[in-house]
């Protein structure tokens, strides 16, 4: 079996879907691998480097249907690409916190966001803010998505612990939510309207 960084970063996450960041480790990925621990750092020199590498294999083919002409459309289905990617990982957010973007595919994610937020009237200045909220916005939505879901597996698990989601009592009326891909939007709606006012 021919050793590369396209096996390495699968493995990895084969890895993390079953036990998570902290499992991840130089030493147990060597050991799926059935390879040394000495050999890995061959292909790979540190943590650091295996982050951006797996950070990078969860971003590959987030290319959206639509034209980048549609610029507001183009950012929507690359967010909502994102946010499907992510959550097929478990712990890649934290992966992506702790990785920088500096690979080809994050790199072109960047670029892409760049150009389509500049074509919705945010200014040159305002850019590169626009672009981290765009992105802090995804990774925090998921974050959330991922913790709530592992919170509601841990209550369906014990039947006598009924108790309800408190976000859905407020002031003593029940709310109706939406689903987590309705607000997912509408909040990305929210941003696109922040960002318009720019200057």
């Amino acid at each position: 079996m021919e050793i590369n960084k396209e096996l390495i970063a699968e493995t990895a996450i084969n890895i993390l879907n079953r036990g998570g960041i902290g499992s991840l480790t130089m030493r147990s990925l060597a050991m799926e691998l059935d390879i040394k621990a000495a050999s890995l750092y061959w292909h790979i020199k540190s943590k650091g480097e295996l982050y951006d590498i797996v950070a990078e294999k969860i971003s590959a083919g987030m290319k959206p249907a639509c034209s980048m002409k549609n610029a507001k459309n183009y950012l929507t289905e690359t967010a909502k690409l994102y946010r499907e990617k992510l959550l097929r990982v478990r712990d890649s957010v934290e992966i992506f916190m702790q990785s920088a973007p500096v690979t080809q595919e994050r790199l072109e994610l960047i670029k892409n966001c760049i150009i389509c937020l500049l074509h919705i009237g945010v200014s040159e200045r305002n850019c590169m803010i626009a672009a981290n909220m765009f992105n802090n916005y995804i990774l925090s939505f998921v974050a959330d998505e991922m913790r709530w879901n592992t919170l509601s597996q841990g209550r369906n698990s014990k039947p006598e612990a009924r108790e309800a989601n408190p976000f859905i009592s407020v002031l003593g009326q029940e709310l109706e939510l939406m689903s987590g891909e309705e607000q997912f939007t509408r909040g990305l709606d929210v941003l696109f309207a922040g960002f318009r006012i720019l200057k």
